[in-house]
């Protein structure tokens, strides 16, 4: 385990991080290395962060956020925040003057939604191409 992190796979690809009460997120070297590692065993697709534990997301939080979007990035998986709080949303908006480079999705459910979407338009798209099924997601 990695301290101040509970990383769950959870299925589909998916992996929900949801961080502790430890977590130095002005540290953020020293979570990336075992981080990358967990998710490549996994064979993670998407990263769900679930932030309802988070109060305020603070330029701190936010380079935290975008330095593990850009590991994600840099490794073919999705970052995908979960569950922010109203408060936090709010902060973060404020703080930004362009679109987060992360994805966010109101809860869990509503990503595994998008990701059968993503997959059925994938389907529909090879289908029409010729290619077979098994082949139509990677």
């Amino acid at each position: 385990m990695i301290e101040g992190m509970h990383l769950t796979p959870i299925g589909d690809g998916n992996v929900l991080l949801e961080p502790g009460e430890g977590i130095d997120p002005g540290n953020h070297d020293a979570y990336l290395t075992s981080l990358l590692e967990y998710l490549q065993q996994h064979n993670a697709q998407r990263l769900l962060y679930d932030l309802k534990n988070i109060r305020i997301i603070d330029s701190v939080y936010y380079r935290w956020l975008t330095a593990l979007n850009s590991l994600c990035r840099i490794s073919g998986i999705e970052l995908i925040t979960v569950n922010m709080r109203p408060a936090a949303a709010y902060a973060l908006a404020i703080m930004l003057d362009k679109p987060p480079p992360f994805c966010c999705a109101l809860d869990i459910d509503s990503t595994r939604m998008k990701s059968d979407v993503d997959r059925e338009t994938a389907e529909k798209t090879a289908d029409s191409e010729g290619i077979p099924a098994s082949e139509a997601n990677n």
